[in-house]
């Protein structure tokens, strides 16, 4: 008699249905935790939420580091992007989560940045290549996030368009958009100016604190932070919630929709900060500090 093969049964295994994953629901990120489906947060979840953005928050005024970056280095980049393009659709996971990141974010900017700058004026070559090997032990990731797979010539183009985007930024004119307020088109351009600053904040590689020196804005809104201006940052602010809305949403469905080529340009932004702030070559016993700090960065943020 003829072998005959075996049908599998009804409800029983498949050799072949282990190898087919379940397809991800559209306009959805790697990271489904259990926090996302329930709403609800571990305490410590919480802690690291808040613990990330303190992170992100001291090294906002630090020139050539963007809080998008140090996102992407402590790995919540995608998940911040989508919990603030989707805060509608999922508004008590997504608004609670934008919150401890937040609170996080204003004990950075108020305890920790002085610290932080007073560190990089003391030991400013360490450092930097400190936050350099942090940036270059963040690709990987990146990589693969964007599902990015085997090497292609047409990656090196949009690596190349990512981190040129970024450069070019620095040959604007600094104080070439000054605006004073004084009447309704002085308060519809901070409006404007809000928005920019929105991209800058949310864009990896693109230094908050290097937009406002290009707008010229950059003593004149610290100052109105200081002093509790809210005339002059009442506008910013409105300016800087629509931009962040409307750039996240173009930034989640892009890493929804083309992942490999966002991921591809977000690392050549990275590239670029890593080229802004780049402070020189060391010399004599700072070498062996600068390696050590470059090290460093770079294995953490990898083991991370």
């Amino acid at each position: 008699m003829a072998n005959k093969t075996k049908k599998p049964q009804k409800g029983s295994p498949d050799k072949r249905s282990f190898r087919k994953k379940r397809p991800r629901a559209k306009g959805s990120h790697p990271k489904n935790s259990p926090e996302k489906k329930s709403g609800r947060f571990t305490l410590k979840v919480v802690i690291r939420n808040i613990f990330d953005g303190v992170i992100i928050g001291s090294s906002m005024l630090i020139p050539g580091v963007s809080g998008g970056t140090m996102a992407i280095i402590l790995g919540i980049y995608d998940e911040l992007i989508s919990a603030v393009s989707n805060i509608l659709k999922r508004f008590k996971y997504s608004f609670l989560f934008i919150l401890q990141v937040s609170v996080g974010g204003i004990v950075g900017i108020l305890l920790f940045s002085k610290f932080i700058l007073d560190l990089i004026e003391a030991y400013e070559l360490p450092m930097m290549y400190l936050f350099m090997g942090a940036m270059l032990g963040s690709i990987p990731s990146l990589y693969k996030k964007g599902k990015i797979g085997q090497f292609r010539t047409l990656n090196i183009l949009w690596i190349l368009i990512g981190a040129g985007f970024v450069y070019a930024l620095n040959f604007l004119p600094k104080g070439s958009f000054t605006v004073v307020p004084s009447d309704f088109k002085s308060y519809a351009m901070l409006f404007l100016c809000g928005i920019i600053i929105a991209v800058a904040l949310i864009l990896p590689g693109i230094s908050t604190s290097h937009i406002l020196l290009i707008l010229g804005m950059y003593e004149a809104v610290w100052g109105a932070v200081s002093s509790l201006n809210y005339v002059y940052l009442l506008p910013i602010f409105l300016g800087a919630l629509t931009g962040i809305m409307l750039s996240t949403k173009v930034l989640d469905k892009a890493m929804t929709r083309f992942p490999r080529q966002t991921y591809l340009l977000i690392i050549g932004f990275v590239l670029a900060s890593i080229i802004d702030i780049f402070p020189g070559l060391p010399s004599g016993l700072g070498i062996v500090g600068c390696i050590c700090g470059a090290i460093l960065g770079a294995g953490v943020v990898y083991l991370l």
